[in-house]
C-alpha cells in the first residue's frame, strides 16, 4: 500500500513527539483523515491528545440539508453542531438563493475568523484534543519544520478559510432494509446466489463473475479478495452540499516543548 503524505506525516509525527519526549504517543485510529489523533502517554497514563497535521489540510466540515428553501445541520455530519455552526448556517441561510443556484465546485465563504477558530477550536475540544502538531512537510523533518502549540492558541499560527461545496457522500454499504428490493434486482440476473451478513455488511456469493457491477439503478457490487464474492451497495444518487475548514500555516511557527513538558511534569 502507497501512503498518501498526511499518513506518512501522521507517522513521523508520531515517532518524532515519542523520541524527543521519551513518552509513548499513537496513532489509536489507524489512519483516517477524520480522526488524525495522536495520543500520548507516561508509562500507563494518559497525558493529552494531539491533532496531526499536514497542512494546508482539511480542519472539519458540515453537511447540509435542504427542506423549505433553506440549509440545515445535516446527521450525516461527522462533527456535532455547537453555537458557530448555527452562525454559519444562518450566514448561507441569508445568501440561499446565492448557493442553491451555483454549481460550482467550490465557493468562499466570507465568515468572520473570530467564527471560524472557534468553531474549530469547539471540535477539536470536544475531541478532547489539547495540542496539535503540523508542518508543510511530511518527512524529513527536524524541530524548526514543525508547529507545536497548545490548541488554544492556534489563530495565532494558522489561517482557517471556509468553502462551500457540493459532493456526493459516497456509496454506502447496503441497509438491511434495502436488501429485498436488492434481491428482485439480482432476480432479474441471476438465481445462484447466496447472501450473508458479516460485520454489519452483506456478502454476495455466486458461482460465476458477474458481467457487470451494476445491480439496476441504485445497487452496485464491490470486489473482495474472494473469487465470486462481492459486498452488496446502495449508490449515491444525492449531492450533499457542505462547508469545508481549510487549515494553513502562517510563517511564524514555532515548536513549544518546554510549555509541554511544564504542562505533564516531563
Amino acid at each position: 500500500m502507497v501512503l498518501q503524505k498526511w499518513e506518512i506525516f501522521q507517522d513521523e509525527a508520531t515517532n518524532f513527539l515519542s523520541d524527543y519526549f521519551n513518552i509513548s504517543c499513537a496513532m489509536e485510529n489507524g489512519y483516517d483523515s477524520t480522526t488524525s489523533e495522536i495520543t500520548a502517554r507516561s508509562i500507563n497514563n494518559l497525558l493529552t491528545t494531539i491533532e496531526a497535521k499536514f497542512t494546508p489540510a482539511q480542519a472539519g466540515q458540515i453537511i447540509l440539508s435542504i427542506e423549505n428553501n433553506k440549509f440545515s445541520f445535516c446527521d450525516k455530519s461527522k462533527n456535532n453542531p455547537n453555537f458557530y455552526s448555527d452562525e454559519i448556517i444562518n450566514y448561507l441561510n441569508s445568501n440561499f438563493s446565492s448557493f442553491i443556484g451555483d454549481k460550482e465546485a467550490l465557493i468562499p465563504l466570507d465568515i468572520s475568523d473570530n467564527i471560524l477558530i472557534k468553531w474549530v477550536k469547539n471540535v477539536y475540544f470536544d475531541k478532547n484534543v489539547d495540542w496539535i502538531i503540523a508542518s508543510n512537510k511530511f518527512n524529513n523533518f527536524t524541530k524548526d519544520d514543525l508547529l507545536f502549540v497548545p490548541l488554544d492558541e492556534i489563530e495565532k499560527y494558522f489561517d482557517i478559510s471556509l468553502m462551500f461545496r457540493r459532493k456526493k457522500s459516497g456509496n454506502v454499504h447496503i441497509p438491511s432494509k434495502d436488501l429485498p428490493a436488492f434481491q428482485e434486482e439480482l432476480d432479474l440476473v441471476t438465481k445462484n446466489y447466496k447472501i450473508k451478513k458479516t460485520n454489519k455488511k452483506y456478502l454476495l456469493s455466486l458461482d460465476k463473475r458477474v458481467s457487470s457491477f451494476d445491480i439496476g439503478e441504485r445497487y452496485l457490487l464491490s470486489m473482495t479478495n474472494v473469487e465470486c464474492q462481492y459486498y452488496i451497495k446502495k449508490k449515491d444518487i444525492n449531492t450533499n452540499p457542505n462547508i469545508m475548514f481549510k487549515l494553513s500555516l502562517k510563517d511564524n511557527i514555532e515548536f513549544k516543548d518546554n510549555r509541554f513538558r511544564q504542562d505533564y511534569n516531563l
